[in-house]
């Protein structure tokens, strides 16, 4: 089989990055796949590299973005006036079916910064050397993905997209157009699928390498010493640090050794100097560690020293893979129950979820948590047993594998 794959991303990272990696690298220890990705450069400049995978190979196409944008776009917002405007107006059935369904199927996107140079140019130029078995698009929504749909259906290679976000996008206009020209659709959680995919939707979710994320001996008096609460995220204002901050305010009387690590890039130093102050205004600055950007082998090592993981995210995850990767390491997760997060956590069993923006409910789980040893411990057993059983990498690319194997077949007996 050969797969093209069009994604927003560099060759490696975090969220998509580690996904397709992952991904890749189970499909190949089994399959002698060949694997195209269009995606961004590292450098600029157009980029070819082949490499051995397992049983198969993976050919990266990396093209220069266009200009004046500060990486790829991960939200869609508009008011919302205009979303009520367009999900109870434009999407009735009868204004749908009469007047927007035509209306979208020709309207043509705009080129936007952040978007892939040449992707139409790069598709075509394998469709005419290669016989593509199917098209996975990682990214859709935008012009460049268009003109690498608009290329695979020209000669009929069969085409799904892949949601790697909350499914509250496919509500979007230029996203539910890619939707409708696809032969299927696909996302990480089975939580908000809009009603005009029903039936139609399929739930690919996410894996980890959970023979990596395992949990090794560690010394429990040192670790209930340090009490550690991580949270591996981009320090941005939409995951949350600043709501752990005033949560750890409020936990600093009863638990005074409790720590916050933040792991994760920050690039906004706006952000990161505020978060410094806000924590020195509470008077918890020495009980606040900022750790920057962690390769794999540190942020594991960061889980495992950690009590447990806390996520406070406001950001519409698509599942959340930290949260994963932190059960699988035995550690007990409490999060907002945002976007596709409670797709990955078992509330009560493996983590607690807790109301976006509840400041007192994560407190409160937190300190019950902290609170107990055994509770955290039992909770942490349980978390590696539930990402053992979903969320293992054998598990996502058996997943993937009969998917694709699915539209494929469909495609051809319409043919």
């Amino acid at each position: 089989m050969k797969i093209l794959r069009f994604a927003h991303c560099f060759n490696s990272g975090g969220g998509t990055e580690r996904y397709l990696e992952d991904l890749d690298t189970a499909l190949l220890a089994k399959n002698p796949f060949t694997i195209f990705r269009i995606q961004f450069s590292e450098t600029g400049e157009k980029e070819i590299s082949e490499k051995q995978v397992g049983l198969g190979k993976v050919i990266t196409i990396g093209l220069p973005r266009h200009s004046d944008d500060k990486g790829p776009k991960q939200e869609r917002t508009q008011s919302r006036a205009k979303e009520q405007f367009r999900n109870h107006v434009l999407y009735n059935p009868l204004v749908w079916n009469a007047f927007t369904k035509r209306k979208i199927a020709n309207y043509a996107l705009k080129k936007e910064a952040g978007q892939v140079i040449g992707a139409g140019v790069a598709a075509k130029e394998i469709f005419r050397n290669h016989k593509i078995d199917l098209c996975m698009m990682h990214f859709f929504g935008g012009s460049d993905a268009e003109e690498v749909i608009l290329a695979a259906r020209k000669v009929k290679v069969p085409i799904a997209v892949q949601n790697h976000y909350s499914n509250d996008r496919f509500l979007h206009l230029a996203i539910r157009k890619h939707a409708m020209l696809a032969d299927a659709t696909s996302g990480v959680n089975s939580l908000q699928v809009p009603k005009y995919l029903k039936g139609q939707f399929h739930n690919l979710s996410d894996g980890i390498d959970t023979e990596f994320f395992t949990p090794i001996e560690i010394d429990l008096e040192a670790q209930k010493n340090e009490q550690v609460i991580l949270l591996p995220a981009r320090v941005v204002p939409e995951k949350g640090q600043e709501d752990l901050i005033e949560v750890l305010s409020k936990l600093h009387q009863d638990f005074p050794k409790a720590r916050i690590a933040f792991a994760g890039r920050a690039t906004d130093e706006v952000f990161n100097k505020k978060l410094r102050q806000k924590a020195e205004q509470y008077g918890i600055l020495q009980n606040v560690e900022f750790l920057g950007d962690l390769d794999v082998h540190q942020l594991k090592q960061q889980y495992q020293r950690s009590s447990l993981v806390a996520f406070p995210s406001y950001h519409h995850e698509g599942l959340g893979r930290i949260i994963v990767e932190a059960q699988s390491m035995e550690k007990p997760v409490v999060a907002y129950a945002t976007g596709g997060v409670p797709d990955g956590i078992k509330d009560e069993e493996t983590g607690f979820l807790v109301k976006t923006g509840d400041i007192k409910g994560m407190t409160q789980k937190l300190a019950v948590l902290l609170r107990s040893d055994n509770h955290r411990t039992a909770m942490g057993q349980k978390g590696r047993k539930y990402v053992l059983e979903y969320f293992s990498l054998e598990a996502l690319a058996a997943r993937h594998l009969a998917f694709y194997q699915e539209v494929a077949v469909n495609k051809s007996t319409q043919k």
